[in-house]
């Protein structure tokens, strides 16, 4: 989908006339819709002309504050569909450079239709790549969360938690673990009340409930893999956007820091470790996470992705 067919599909979905979203869009940002028109809306439906990223933006904001929902219009659509608008090349740009958590596996022979992301209990080999991760998860928070391998494995057998594994001729390429927290639970994990290793079902959101999305592992092989990972994991944000309030994430890597705010995560809270070591909490509303500019030329801009 182009920004053109969202805007136009957002209009009318929402019963507005161009003449109504003209006004309704100056009369919520006067100095960036300032001498917006019919003319010029009509030109951007039919895309003669498209606005830029930051009043794209403005333009998600305006509906979000309209219906309530973090991307208007999309929450009808299945995960599979999200990934079908998403562009595998806007992805790898929106997450940057990494030399701790994306490694640099030779990929020239690997092409992105070569990857398979798929739920880790759906998976032969889980107890390997559980272990797997119970070793990075010890490096990279130098054995501080104390997480067991059999807190990851009743975690990932939970239905409201996602965890992904990419996969390459069924071998291991990467792995994205995230939990579906209740807001309670969330606040107490955000604010330090609460230690990873503490939660227990109780603490998860059922399917239907409003919960929290909480990033707990991420590790690839090369940038392709980091890219598949993060596009079911952003697809899967957007097909559950009525029932995802808040996005968080703790680190103690500086290398993970950098991802994090090309995310569009800001930082809240850090705890002292140790000395020269801590921990920090990034979050952000689900709304404001996905109002950015690089996720609106990620998925918005599929026509023009190098890669079509």
């Amino acid at each position: 989908m182009h920004f053109n067919e969202y805007l136009k599909q957002c209009r009318e979905t929402n019963n507005f006339t161009q003449e109504k979203l003209v006004e309704a869009l100056y009369n919520y940002d006067i100095d960036t819709f300032q001498g917006l028109d019919t003319n010029m809306l009509s030109k951007w439906e039919r895309r003669v002309t498209k606005p830029r990223l930051s009043k794209q933006v403005k333009i998600l904001k305006f509906f979000q504050n309209k219906t309530g929902v973090a991307v208007p219009c999309q929450e009808k659509e299945t995960v599979k569909e999200v990934e079908a608008l998403i562009c595998e090349i806007g992805m790898h740009n929106l997450l940057g450079k990494s030399k701790e958590l994306v490694l640099n596996f030779p990929s020239n022979i690997i092409g992105y239709d070569d990857l398979r992301v798929r739920q880790l209990r759906n998976t032969e080999n889980i107890d390997d790549i559980l272990e797997i991760n119970v070793t990075l998860d010890k490096d990279f928070n130098q054995n501080f969360t104390e997480i067991k391998t059999e807190h990851f494995h009743a975690w990932a057998l939970h239905p409201s938690n996602a965890f992904y594994v990419c996969e390459f001729e069924n071998q291991f390429f990467g792995l994205l673990f995230t939990l579906r927290l209740k807001p309670a639970s969330f606040e107490k994990i955000m604010n330090f009340e609460m230690d990873e290793k503490e939660l227990s079902d109780d603490d998860f959101a059922s399917y239907d409930e409003i919960g929290t999305s909480y990033l707990l592992s991420f590790f690839a092989m090369n940038d392709k893999a980091a890219s598949m990972l993060f596009i079911r994991y952003y697809a899967y944000l957007i097909a559950h956007q009525k029932v995802i309030s808040d996005v968080g994430v703790a680190t103690m890597l500086d290398d993970a820091k950098k991802l994090i705010r090309n995310m569009n995560l800001h930082h809240y809270k850090s705890l002292n470790i140790k000395k020269d070591l801590k921990m920090h909490m990034y979050r952000e509303t689900l709304s404001n996470f996905l109002a950015s500019e690089p996720v609106l030329k990620m998925i918005l801009s599929k026509q023009d992705c190098p890669e079509e």
